[in-house]
């Protein structure tokens, strides 16, 4: 009887817990405008629709990741963002998934400036989001 084997998706990228997962994980900092300024770890800034990451048209405050390909499950692990320095921000502030599916999801910010609430927003020049997901392709036991 034939072994089943784990092919790594990136090679270079360690893949631990369940069998065919990987954790990716990086962030992106905000600009002007809540537009994207840079990004660091697996999704790079791309075009709507494409591979990466992207502002997402006609919502404020919020991001689309869309993954290379569609995979059998995808979680979120977590979301967290850093304020610039210098900025008033308070302990209001969130940031949380939503449309999670098998190719990709979106982030929105909820975060308040000033003490009226939260309210969606595209987030101050020099904000950090960072994230981590878990994605599986394989289907069977761990």
């Amino acid at each position: 009887m034939a072994r089943s084997t784990t092919k790594l998706l990136w090679p270079g990228v360690k893949v631990s817990g369940r069998r065919g997962a990987a954790f990716i994980f990086g962030d992106f900092t905000l600009g002007s405008s809540g537009a994207i300024a840079s990004t660091t770890g697996f999704f790079s800034s791309a075009a709507a629709g494409k591979f990466g990451l992207v502002k997402t048209a006609g919502k404020t405050g919020r991001y689309t990741f869309t993954t290379d390909r569609k995979y059998r499950t995808l979680r979120v692990i977590s979301l967290d963002f850093v304020g610039p320095a210098d900025t008033a921000i308070t302990g209001a502030n969130t940031c949380f998934a939503r449309n999670v599916s098998g190719n990709g999801f979106d982030v929105q910010l909820a975060i308040a400036l000033n003490a009226g609430g939260t309210t969606d927003t595209d987030g101050m020049s020099g904000l950090v989001v960072s994230y981590m997901i878990q994605v599986e392709t394989y289907g069977g036991k761990s």
